[in-house]
C-alpha cells in the first residue's frame, strides 16, 4: 500500500515539475516544424541544414531548456499549420497569432524580431502606396493562403484577392499580371528574384502594410502545451537579452536591438 502511494506521489511530483526528471534519462523530443523556405527568417542552407534568424533563436532556446530537437520542413505554410494542428508536430519558429491560428496553437507573448509585409509590384507598374489600404480598392492583390498579414488587411473584405499556395507561386503570378502586387516581406521577395536573375523586374512599395512580431507557437496537442509554452516564454525573455541573441540577429543581417518587447 505504502509503495503506491509513493509511486503515485512521484508522478505527481513529476507531473508538476517535468524538468526534474530530465537529468536521469534522456532529453524530451520537440518536434519543430518549418514552412518552406523564408530566409532569413527560415530555411535550409546548401548542406540541407536549417538556418534562419527565428530557427537559430528557438534552437538555442531549446538547448537551454534541456530539450533535442527534431525539425522537418514542409512544402507551404498551409500544410504546416495542418501538422501543427493535427499534433503531428509540437511547435514551429515563426508564426503571428490570429484567431484562427489561436485555435490550433498556444503563441508566445514576447516577439524574437519583426517581421515586415510589404507590397511588392513589376517594376513598370505606376502603383503607388500611401498606407492607406483603401487606396487599394481598384488593384487585384496576391497573397498567400494560411498567411496573415495584420487584422487590419485581413479584414479587410473591399479588397480583390487571389491566393497562391507559395511565395514561388505568388512570383510567377505577379510577373504574369495574374495580379496587380504581392504582398510579402520585402527582401525575401527580392531576394527569391534574385535568385532567378529577375529582381530587377519588381519593386517594393513603402510603407509597409504591417509589421508582424514574430513569436513561438506550440500545437495545443502538445501533453504539455501551456507549460511548454510557459517556459519557452520565460526562456525567451531572458534570451533576448544576451550576447548570443545581439550575435544571432547580426549573423542574418538585423540590426541589434537596445531595447527589447518583452511582455509581462
Amino acid at each position: 500500500m505504502h509503495a503506491r502511494l509513493l509511486v503515485v506521489a512521484l508522478l505527481f511530483l513529476t507531473s508538476l515539475f517535468p524538468m526534474a526528471g530530465r537529468a536521469a534519462g534522456e532529453a524530451p523530443l520537440l518536434r519543430i516544424a518549418v514552412p518552406d523556405d523564408f530566409p532569413p527568417f527560415y530555411y535550409t542552407d546548401a548542406d540541407g541544414e536549417f538556418r534562419g534568424v527565428s530557427y537559430d533563436v528557438v534552437l538555442a532556446l531549446c538547448e537551454r531548456l534541456g530539450y533535442r530537437v527534431e525539425s522537418s520542413q514542409f512544402p507551404t505554410m498551409q500544410v504546416m499549420l495542418d501538422e501543427l494542428g493535427a499534433g503531428r508536430q509540437d511547435l514551429t519558429v515563426n508564426l503571428t497569432e490570429t484567431p484562427e491560428r489561436a485555435k490550433l496553437a498556444l503563441f508566445t507573448a514576447t516577439p524574437h524580431v519583426h517581421e515586415t509585409q510589404d507590397l511588392i509590384v513589376r517594376a513598370d507598374s505606376d502603383m503607388q502606396f500611401d498606407g492607406n489600404l483603401d487606396s487599394l480598392r481598384n488593384y487585384r492583390i496576391g497573397q498567400i493562403y494560411g498567411w496573415t498579414y495584420g487584422a487590419e488587411f485581413d479584414g479587410a473584405g473591399y479588397l480583390d484577392r487571389e491566393f497562391a499556395n507559395s511565395s514561388e507561386e505568388q512570383l510567377r503570378g505577379l510577373l504574369g499580371g495574374r495580379f496587380d502586387a504581392a504582398i510579402n516581406n520585402g527582401a525575401f521577395f527580392l531576394h527569391l528574384a534574385a535568385e532567378l536573375g529577375i529582381d530587377k523586374a519588381l519593386r517594393v512599395l513603402s510603407p509597409p502594410v504591417f509589421s508582424l512580431p514574430v513569436t513561438i507557437a506550440v500545437s495545443r496537442k502538445y501533453p504539455r502545451a501551456s507549460a511548454l509554452r510557459a517556459e519557452l516564454e520565460e526562456a525567451v525573455e531572458d534570451f533576448l537579452l544576451s550576447p548570443e541573441y545581439q550575435e544571432i540577429l547580426r549573423r542574418y543581417g538585423f540590426l541589434p536591438q537596445r531595447e527589447l518587447e518583452v511582455h509581462p
